[in-house]
């Protein structure tokens, strides 16, 4: 606790390294007020996509998308840049790779396509929600922009029933 204390103390002061520089291994990212301290560091464009990291990204992440973010030598990222870099990669490369070209599918496979699209929208409702807590704490849920993902997120939520059938077949 004095360590994280102390680490808090450090990346708040003017000692403290360039914040894409902070390494991995001495921060606890699973610790929100470290990650607002490190994100409150960055570049503004670089806020979201560390946050993004940190929700998405990082394996301690109850929102962890599954799969070990590693670069082209199957290596770790080491610093809060490295992080942010890799995660920007992977995202344009899911992004690119769901926009190829796809032989025609069946109505099944078709409806499993829109089942995930929404699963994807709602866990970017989810993570956009998560950021909102990383903002403004406990208040966030107070904030307009909160409702309106929590109304969309639930909109979502009606349509997964109404189409689990379908997807998943009648038995489950």
């Amino acid at each position: 606790m004095a360590r994280a204390a102390m680490l808090l103390v450090l990346l708040l002061g003017g000692c403290a390294p360039q914040a894409r520089d902070i390494l991995l291994s001495d921060v606890d990212l699973s610790n929100m007020e470290t990650v607002q301290a490190i994100r409150d560091q960055l570049e503004p464009r670089d806020r979201d996509l560390f946050a993004n990291y940190v929700v998405r990204h990082h394996f301690k992440s109850a929102r962890y998308c599954g799969k070990p973010l590693l670069d082209a030598d199957g290596e770790a990222p080491a610093t809060v840049g490295e992080a942010i870099d890799l995660a920007v990669h992977r995202d344009a490369a899911e992004r690119r790779a769901s926009s190829r070209p796809q032989t025609p599918k069946a109505p099944r496979e078709l409806a499993k396509d829109e089942w995930d699209d929404l699963i994807r929208d709602r866990d970017l409702l989810i993570d956009a929600q998560d950021r909102l807590r990383l903002e403004y704490g406990d208040a966030a849920t107070r904030r307009p922009e909160w409702k309106t993902r929590q109304t969309d997120i639930a909109q979502i939520d009606k349509k997964l029933i109404a189409m689990k059938s379908a997807v998943f077949g009648s038995g489950h």
